[in-house]
């Protein structure tokens, strides 16, 4: 008879072949491995960031120009690129929750070096799009989007949140060091010499270092968060005389229902999380794209405009590292709650505001609550287990897809006949009140009926 849901989990392991092994969880060294695969996957997935997420705003002008193309058909390209992710998510989810985060980062890693080879050759926009569209967009949302999140969800638990806002944001920290190399090498040399830049760096840097990549710590005979076996094993026997409550919230981590997909699925608080997760991405779309502009129309020339689009972009760092510090003591629906409103208000400031240091505040506010992130995403791990989580991440990201390129579009369709941004500001206000309803009302799920019956 199975004790408890940690008992659960570990026949599970073994039957796919990720042997448990009681032993301790630190090496040598005395560092939880896990740690320092935070750094490696967190250096390699900067490196993508660089290269697909943030250098298509690089790529987009001087590849207009020598390639001939209008605006819109570069814009739609590397617009399509980035949502490609979302509208794959939940096959790709799937794959990485079948074979393995480490698998499908190899292979993604691959398509996308293969796509930025081809990019650096492409004669035509033909190409261009087969590079981008199929190689380069759809390994870099495989082997880093989902496999690098499902790699941090495995690793850690007690920490999960904390690990993925770190991983996040030392990737914003690696771009922000990276893109100024690559617009010198642009200016200089070529966008194509950018782009073999970018393929030599998948084959040759981030290749090699994924073979130190492990999908889970039982692949390797640990624990998440280098939990002691012996202490936990200590705890759930003293469960009858009753625990501390510091034993019990360590307990908690560890021995929290693993959901099926189908048994998430019929949650409430899954489509909560759906929802809530949807109308985010609503009220920052359109805003994330179009922010210069509006600042430019409220008056403030381009290149201060830009400036304070840099330090809200900046904001994420430090934004990110603070919420992962409190996303694992405080409540999820409260801190994603709570973020919603600070992106809400800085929605009005944004409307009212009329002043240099009003911009400022609407851009600190804004950054402010870009560190909801990794609390968004450690939610489905925290309440769902991790059997499933890419998966369930990837359904949230289809969610919003069409949010991703149909927005941002829609906002400057409504400029173009109203001159004005004021309505778009408006939605993206009242989405993010609207996400932060769907967030509040999420509750911590009941264990499946199978585990409950198992455990008595």
């Amino acid at each position: 008879m199975l004790s408890s849901y940690a008992d659960i989990r570990t026949v599970r392991a073994k039957k796919v072949g990720m042997g448990f092994v009681n032993r301790s969880s630190k090496t040598s060294s005395n560092i939880f491995y896990g740690w320092k695969l935070l750094a490696l996957i967190s250096f390699m997935g900067s490196l993508n960031n660089a290269f697909f997420s943030k250098g298509s705003a690089l790529f987009l002008l001087p590849v207009e120009t020598s390639l001939g193309l209008s605006r819109a058909t570069s814009s739609l390209i590397f617009s399509l690129a980035r949502s490609e992710g979302a509208v794959e998510g939940p096959i790709v989810g799937y794959l990485v929750d079948r074979f393995g985060s480490k698998k499908m980062m190899v292979i993604g890693t691959v398509l996308a070096g293969i796509g930025f080879v081809i990019f650096a050759l492409a004669p035509n926009v033909w190409m261009f799009a087969v590079a981008y569209l199929v190689f380069i967009a759809v390994g870099a949302t495989m082997g880093f989007q989902h496999a690098i999140a499902a790699t941090v969800n495995m690793w850690f638990s007690k920490y999960r949140v904390r690990a993925l806002a770190i991983q996040e944001a030392s990737g914003n920290l690696g771009s922000m060091l990276l893109i100024p190399l690559i617009g010198l090498l642009i200016a200089y040399f070529s966008w194509r010499w950018a782009a073999a830049l970018a393929a030599t760096s998948y084959f040759f840097v981030i290749l090699p270092l994924s073979a130190f990549v492990k999908s889970s710590p039982e692949s390797v005979g640990l624990l998440p968060d280098g939990a002691d076996p012996e202490e936990l094993n200590k705890i759930r026997n003293a469960q009858q005389q009753g625990l501390s409550s510091s034993a019990s919230r360590t307990l908690s981590y560890y021995d929290n229902p693993d959901f099926s997909l189908r048994e998430a699925l019929l949650t409430p608080t899954y489509w909560f999380l759906l929802v809530g997760t949807m109308f985010r991405q609503i009220a920052k779309a359109p805003i994330q794209v179009h922010i210069v502009a509006i600042l430019h129309w409220k008056g403030l020339d381009v290149a201060t405009a830009s400036l304070i689009f840099a330090f809200w972009l900046g904001m994420n760092v430090p934004s990110k590292l603070f919420f992962g510090f409190i996303g694992d003591k405080v409540p999820k629906q409260v801190s994603l709650g709570g973020g919603m409103v600070l992106y809400a208000v800085s929605m009005l400031v944004l409307i009212y505001g009329a002043s240099l240091w009003m911009f400022l505040l609407a851009a600190f506010l804004g950054g402010l609550a870009e560190g909801i992130t990794p609390i968004n995403w450690g939610a489905i791990g925290d309440y769902f287990g991790r059997s499933y989580f890419a998966t369930l991440r990837g359904i949230i990201n289809l969610s919003h897809s069409w949010a991703l390129v149909g927005l941002p579009w829609a906002a400057g369709w409504w400029f173009d006949r109203h001159d004005s941004y004021f309505m778009i500001i408006w939605v993206s206000f009242a989405s993010a009140l609207l996400s932060g309803i769907f967030y509040v009302l999420m509750r911590r799920p009941k264990a499946p009926r199978r585990l409950e019956e198992t455990r008595l």
